[in-house]
C-alpha cells in the first residue's frame, strides 16, 4: 500500500537514508537541528501511529495542520500523510483531527480532536517544556514517543495536501537544498510539502528577518541550491 509519504520517502531511503532532509536552525535561541532521511521517517511513523491508533485517523479522512516552520513540522505533515490523510492548511469543516501549537488552538473548533506541536527547539514535549495542555487535548511529541519508528499504512488517500496530489505538488525546479527563511511563514508546511514531493530538502531559518546577514550566513554554510 503506497500512500503520498511512501512516495516521498522510498526514493530518499533508497538512494541516502543519512542524507539531511530538514534542517532547522532557531537564531533566537540559537539553535540547529538537523533530521536525516531516516530520522524524518522515523518520527512520521510515530506520528502516523498516533494518529490512526489513538485518534482513529483513517485514510481519506482530512486533517488541519496550522503550523510554524519547525523541524517537527516535517514530521508531522509525513505522518498525517502515511496514516493517509488529506492535509488542509485553512479550516475545514470535514476535519477529524487538528494539528497546531499552543497559540493556535482558539483558532479551531473545540469540538474537534486537537493535537499541539511543541515548537521547542529540541522537540521537548509540552508538559516537560512548562507549556500547559488544555484538558483533551494530546501533547503530540509526548504522546508519539509510544509508537513504533515503523509504520505500515491502512490505506491510501488520494489527495495530500488542499486537494493536490504528491504528483502536483512536484516541481523540478524544487529539487535540491532550498532555504525556507523568515520570521513569519505562514506557509511554511505548504514550502515544505512542495519540497518533499520534489524530492527536495529543507534549510528552515526562524528568529530572524529573511534578509538578514545570519540568515545569509546560513544559506552559505548549508550550501542551498534555492531560496523560497
Amino acid at each position: 500500500m503506497t500512500t503520498a509519504a511512501d512516495t516521498v520517502l522510498q526514493p530518499l531511503l533508497a538512494a541516502d537514508p543519512g542524507a539531511p532532509l530538514v534542517t532547522h536552525y532557531d537564531l533566537a535561541a540559537p539553535s540547529r537541528i538537523e533530521l536525516s532521511v531516516v530520522s524524518t521517517a522515523n518520527w512520521a511513523a510515530k506520528i502516523a501511529g498516533l494518529l490512526r491508533d489513538e485518534v482513529a485517523v483513517a485514510p481519506g479522512d482530512v486533517v488541519v495542520c496550522d503550523l510554524p516552520a519547525h523541524w517537527l513540522t516535517a514530521g508531522v505533515l509525513l505522518g498525517a500523510w502515511w496514516a493517509g490523510a488529506e492535509v488542509r492548511t485553512g479550516p475545514a469543516e470535514d476535519a477529524v483531527a487538528v494539528i497546531t501549537t499552543a497559540d493556535g488552538v482558539d483558532r479551531h473548533p473545540a469540538e474537534v480532536e486537537t493535537l499541539l506541536m511543541t515548537t521547542d527547539p529540541m522537540g521537548r514535549p509540552l508538559g516537560a517544556a512548562g507549556v500547559a495542555v488544555p484538558p483533551g487535548v494530546i501533547d503530540l511529541a509526548e504522546s508519539c514517543r509510544i509508537h513504533p519508528d515503523a509504520f505500515v499504512p491502512s490505506g491510501r488517500g488520494e489527495a495530500a495536501l488542499d486537494g493536490q496530489t504528491v504528483e502536483d505538488l512536484a516541481d523540478p525546479a524544487l529539487v535540491g537544498r532550498a532555504l525556507v527563511a523568515g520570521r513569519e511563514r505562514a506557509d511554511a508546511l505548504t514550502v515544505l510539502a512542495r519540497v518533499f514531493a520534489s524530492g527536495g530538502s529543507a534549510v528552515l531559518v526562524t528568529g530572524s528577518d529573511a534578509d538578514a546577514p545570519d540568515v545569509a550566513d546560513v544559506a552559505t554554510t548549508e550550501r542551498t541550491t534555492l531560496t523560497l
